[in-house]
């Protein structure tokens, strides 16, 4: 196999082909070694694109984990046969607490630290979810770069900040906010989710799938026609994010009846 070409299969984007190539190499030594392999945290795109290169593969050995249920960002690990089926116990992960003291009335943000990760020369793919709350922040990082961290990171915007490591039971997760949608449509194709989704007519729902301004579980997709799946998320550029959670039965006049977690 041309690993060059074979990626190109899958995505053109130079950084994404890095991405594929590094994955299709974790495979290969999990298969080849028989142990455990990971990936540095990968985004919603990547994780899609990944999912589409490995099922032309046919692994069945790979599992995405990011610290917590429902992480955005996660890293995709390979288990080998022996290798129990919880990825907690094999992913080389971190969870740290940044706090600081709330005399000082600083608001510190996902974004001031990222700017102060960044600062410190970390790079992105070693870091996954950034979970801020009033007085602090916790963050799932690679084991490689906790100790970095630990000793270096010591301020976020106008705060000053004290570290210390916990375990992903501790982790404080911002509850999302969302509005559920139950609705009813004629099939699961994407014009129609994204009516529901979006309050659009099935034409405009349309209209914006082809100017490209669609994306599902983080892939630009072209196709009103496209069949969606309980669990895949829906952007649309300047309308915002849902996921269609799940399909609950027929009404008595053919629909089916959809609920949808819209994104606030």
């Amino acid at each position: 196999m041309n690993k060059t070409d074979f990626v190109k299969k899958y995505t053109h984007d130079g950084e994404d082909a890095v991405i594929l190539a590094q994955i299709l190499d974790k495979f290969t030594a999990m298969e080849q070694a028989n142990r455990v392999t990971s990936t540095v945290f990968l985004n919603e795109r990547q994780q899609a694109l990944a999912e589409r290169m490995l099922s032309d593969l046919h692994s069945i050995s790979h599992t995405f984990f990011g610290g917590y249920d429902d992480a955005e960002r996660r890293i995709l690990l390979f288990l080998p046969d022996w290798a129990n089926a919880d990825p907690a116990q094999y992913a080389p992960l971190t969870c740290l607490r940044a706090i600081w003291s709330e005399k000082t009335g600083a608001r510190v943000g996902h974004r001031d630290f990222l700017g102060a990760l960044m600062a410190a020369g970390v790079r992105r793919e070693t870091i996954g979810d950034i979970l801020p709350d009033e007085t602090s922040c916790d963050l799932v990082v690679l084991q490689s770069v906790g100790p970095f961290l630990l000793q270096n990171l010591t301020s976020a915007g106008r705060a000053s900040l004290s570290l210390s490591t916990i375990s992903a039971d501790q982790l404080l997760v911002p509850a999302k906010s969302i509005k559920r949608i139950h609705d009813t449509v004629a099939s699961l194709r994407l014009d129609s989710i994204i009516g529901a989704g979006f309050g659009l007519s099935r034409e405009k729902a349309a209209a914006l799938i082809r100017s490209g301004h669609v994306s599902v579980s983080g892939l630009v997709c072209e196709k009103p026609d496209r069949q969606l799946t309980g669990g895949e998320t829906v952007s649309a550029r300047g309308f915002g994010k849902f996921r269609l959670t799940e399909e609950s039965g027929v009404t008595k006049k053919g629909r089916i009846r959809i609920e949808i977690e819209k994104f606030l």
